[in-house]
């Protein structure tokens, strides 16, 4: 295109060649599919509202004690994708109404968006791309926050539970929505691999793999972090925040 677009004004130059080079009209479905913490926002909701909660004493299967929270990072540690399940399976026998109400309030007092990256997303979606959301935190409150930066809240995929007459269980519903998961979900619940896929950590890079223009996101106070090494090896788009 001969035109940047303004809402790509503010990315990096990368970024914007790449991005507006997939603008042209198409007949067929366009995806982007964008992570959620670090890269729509900066830090990490789903923690926040999982410390919240341990905080407020609102776990009816946790004792709330700092062990559970150590418990976490250690899973973390571990096994990413089975620590941010077994997170939301915390959440079980919580009532789902009440939890979406607590992610709402979250949602509406949460910090840290970040406004080009609404703009990119809207921009995307009247230059008649789908845009997803497709998060390792808790769906619940990524659905919350999602219009709040532009998105359908239908079109959030995040780890979830079965729920039972109301009450959150501690059957996660698969594919777990992180590392290889993300791409599974995308061809379960999308169905059609992205033109572009954003994302900012290494729970992102399969699905980074699988679009067409994988974009990264970083911070200027992190040039070490996994992905931008990664990102520079293969020479993908990346934008600094």
């Amino acid at each position: 295109m001969s035109t940047i677009p303004a809402w790509l004004e503010s990315f990096s130059p990368a970024w914007r060649d790449a991005i507006a080079a997939e603008l042209q009209p198409s007949g067929a479905r366009r995806v982007a599919c964008f992570d959620a913490d670090g890269t729509l926002w900066s830090e990490d909701i789903g923690e926040a509202f999982l410390r919240w909660m341990l905080a407020g004493r609102l776990i009816a299967t946790s004792d709330h004690g700092a062990d559970v929270w150590e418990e976490y990072e250690h899973r973390v540690a571990r096994d990413r994708s089975a620590a941010y399940a077994w997170a939301v399976a915390l959440m079980a026998g919580g009532d789902e109404a009440q939890i979406a109400q607590w992610s709402a309030q979250l949602a509406a007092a949460w910090p840290n968006y970040r406004a080009p990256m609404k703009a990119l997303a809207r921009g995307l979606h009247e230059a008649g791309f789908e845009i997803w959301i497709v998060s390792a935190s808790n769906r619940w409150t990524v659905r919350a926050a999602a219009p709040i930066m532009g998105f359908d809240p239908a079109r959030v995929l995040a780890i979830h539970t079965e729920v039972d007459g109301g009450r959150i269980t501690n059957r996660i519903v698969e594919p777990v929505t992180c590392e290889g998961g993300k791409v599974s979900a995308i061809a379960k619940w999308i169905g059609v691999r992205p033109i572009f896929a954003v994302g900012d950590s290494l729970g992102d890079l399969q699905m980074l793999e699988d679009a067409d223009v994988p974009l990264v996101v970083g911070r200027h106070d992190m040039p070490r972090a996994a992905l931008l090494g990664v990102a520079r090896q293969r020479d993908w788009p990346v934008h600094l925040f």
